[in-house]
């Protein structure tokens, strides 16, 4: 879903070929690729936790210089088209929590999301033609958390969930010679459906603190996600796909004046995400670094639903999407 460089060059390769039968392993082998590549990037796009897609992007080294930290990538013209050419939008609900036994609190926990991603083959042998290819998912994750008090300061949360995953692609052949390899493509690479029920288990270790006043965090979490495809068009597309994601972050808070009677704060965050599994190709990178800041009010009152919302801007490095965005923030824990 991110990475589309080697899936517009397959489709050049192909539609150049004559002979289908002696591609067809290729052709096998790049199904799997964008099947697996497509659910467990959907995936990670939609975890607050692992990357922010802003409602506004911008090229961080057009406000600083960053070329003094050395082999740093946050953002260039490739990566910058990559974040514009995706929508990713996300909305988390969870329950107030209940005591399971004396020590440990159980709560539920819900995310509905939705990512949209497009990208145009340019014509073969006339440049001025564009075929726009088109891929949405639609994402809905459920979980039960087991969160128990190790100390004063060290928690523990445990989860087990998973997630149910729709996806659409689109193809229009605009180009005539690539309309040679439409009954190739159509519902096995491009113009199909599909879905996959996923299983998530995860764990998050988060120590809290003080400093100057404040409260600080480091939070560590590790996820690993695994399922099946269903509903497929194709026999190709019955995979397998799986990622690993740790995440581990450090996020100091400053708490601000009331307003309207209502808690705020700023907050300031450094991470870092370690990737596994189908994932490394689409994404560009096994590992990235995120940095933020954030202005969070409560809103509990407002909406039954909506715990807070607010508003930051995000920096990634060395990845597919670095960059910077001004992201949305909504549900975030005051």
């Amino acid at each position: 879903m991110i990475n589309r460089f080697w899936l517009i060059s397959l489709l050049l390769l192909l539609a150049l070929s004559s002979r289908a039968n002696a591609i067809d392993p290729i052709l096998r082998k790049a199904i799997k690729q964008k099947v697996t590549g497509d659910f467990t990037s959907a995936i990670v796009l939609t975890d607050a936790n692992l990357i922010s897609l802003g409602v506004v992007d911008f090229n961080p080294n057009a406000i600083v210089d960053l070329d003094d930290l050395g082999n740093v990538n946050a953002g260039d013209d490739d990566s910058l088209k990559r974040r514009s050419q995706l929508k990713s939008y996300t909305v988390p609900w969870e329950s107030d929590e209940m005591d399971l036994t004396d020590d440990w609190q159980g709560a539920y926990a819900v995310r509905f999301s939705y990512v949209h991603a497009k990208d145009h083959i340019k014509g073969i042998n006339d440049e001025t033609i564009s075929s726009p290819l088109e891929d949405t998912s639609y994402l809905f994750a459920s979980e039960f958390k087991w969160k128990y008090q190790i100390s004063d300061n060290w928690k523990v949360v445990l989860g087990a969930g998973g997630q149910l995953i729709w996806q659409d692609n689109s193809l229009i052949y605009n180009d005539p010679v690539l309309r040679q390899v439409k009954p190739l493509f159509d519902d096995a690479l491009v113009n199909t459906s599909l879905g996959a029920i996923m299983i998530d288990p995860n764990a998050e270790f988060t120590y809290t603190s003080e400093l100057f006043g404040h409260k600080w965090e480091y939070i560590s979490t590790l996820r690993f996600a695994i399922g099946r495809t269903v509903m497929t068009d194709n026999g190709a597309q019955s995979v397998s796909p799986q990622v690993g994601r740790w995440s581990n972050a450090f996020l100091f808070h400053y708490e601000l004046p009331s307003v309207w009677d209502k808690a705020n704060e700023v907050r300031f965050l450094v991470k870092r995400v370690d990737l596994t599994g189908d994932v490394i190709q689409s994404i560009g990178t096994d590992n990235y670094y995120e940095f933020g800041a954030g202005w969070v009010i409560e809103t509990s009152s407002l909406v039954s639903w909506l715990s807070s919302i607010g508003l930051g801007i995000t920096i990634n490095i060395n990845s597919g999407l670095s960059g910077g965005g001004i992201v949305l923030l909504l549900n975030e824990p005051l």
